[in-house]
């Protein structure tokens, strides 16, 4: 079996980035959640996750799990083009909506180290990140890693790997605590001054698919991105620019159809999607973002 040292390096060799943490804290976890609940109103919509990730422990798997291994990768982001009467409309994608073969690619190299492992179901893999000290999160609660920024996906699974390495204590990144602009950036005020933002209000819980009907409390200019929310981490000062090179054009016919009335989107249209790599939960709101985004320029 491979150490901890040993995967951390071939990952990083396949271009990823990576932390271990001992299977202890979960403890930390579990205090951290409960932390939460006790901040306030603007936390209770976590209750759910955080019962569910209680229900999970101990977690039930074919091994003993004796560390969390934490792994990260970067994010491109990407633009739909639209063509409506002879002009083109821009759209932009957040890094993280894109379908991407790091995680399948992460547990490749796990199981060459024939090592044991299961995913860390039920936790944020973003504060496991977070405690690893792979990652910090910015006052908007996004996980930022050293040199990527805020764009980039994690994901963290059980292993049977020993770690008895140190649980990171400082949460968030100090450049933010002299800097507001993401809370100023906000079109919907769901930065506040703490740690936690009111993700009850955050654009991209709304523009997720999950709600039908948008809020009447949303502008109606707050619209801009095809899946989710780009604006507190585009004007980030700890982001480096997002690469746009990956795109999808439709032609006025296509834009047409994605812009029409009809619930569904026609075979032809959805798989185009699928393949520039949308698709499963972001198709629930993929129209109806396009409608607001169009109509919010």
């Amino acid at each position: 079996m491979q150490t901890a040292e040993q995967i951390i390096q071939a990952l990083e060799d396949a271009g990823f980035k990576a932390a271990f943490l001992p299977i202890s804290a979960t403890e930390q976890v579990r205090e951290h959640y409960g932390t939460l609940l006790e901040r306030g109103p603007e936390t209770q919509w976590l209750r759910g996750t955080i019962d569910h990730f209680l229900k999970q422990q101990p977690p039930k798997m074919d091994f003993e799990p004796k560390s969390i291994l934490c792994a990260a990768y970067p994010y491109a982001g990407a633009k739909l083009l639209l063509n409506r009467r002879g002009s083109v409309i821009e759209i932009p994608v957040p890094p993280n909506c894109l379908d991407c073969p790091a995680e399948f690619q992460i547990k490749e190299i796990l199981k060459a180290g024939e090592s044991k492992f299961a995913h860390t179901a039920g936790i944020s893999q973003k504060l496991l990140a977070v405690l690893s000290g792979l990652g910090q999160y910015g006052r908007n609660n996004v996980c930022y890693i050293g040199g990527w920024g805020s764009y980039c996906g994690m994901c963290g699974f059980y292993t049977d790997i020993p770690y008895d390495g140190p649980v990171q204590s400082s949460l968030r990144m100090e450049a933010c605590e002299t800097c507001d602009d993401c809370r100023k950036a906000c079109p919907t005020g769901a930065i506040g001054e703490t740690q936690v933002i009111d993700a009850s209000r955050c654009l991209a819980h709304v523009n997720n698919g999950y709600i039908k009907r948008i809020p009447r409390w949303v502008p109606k200019d707050a619209h801009h991105a095809l899946i989710e929310c780009l604006r507190c981490q585009a004007c980030c000062p700890q982001n480096p620019p997002i690469d746009y090179s990956h795109t999808l054009a439709l032609d006025e016919a296509e834009t047409k159809r994605l812009l029409s009335l009809s619930k569904r989107m026609p075979k032809g249209l959805e798989q185009k999607f699928q393949k520039f790599g949308l698709g499963g939960w972001s198709m629930r709101a993929l129209k109806r973002n396009a409608k607001l985004a169009v109509k919010a320029k």
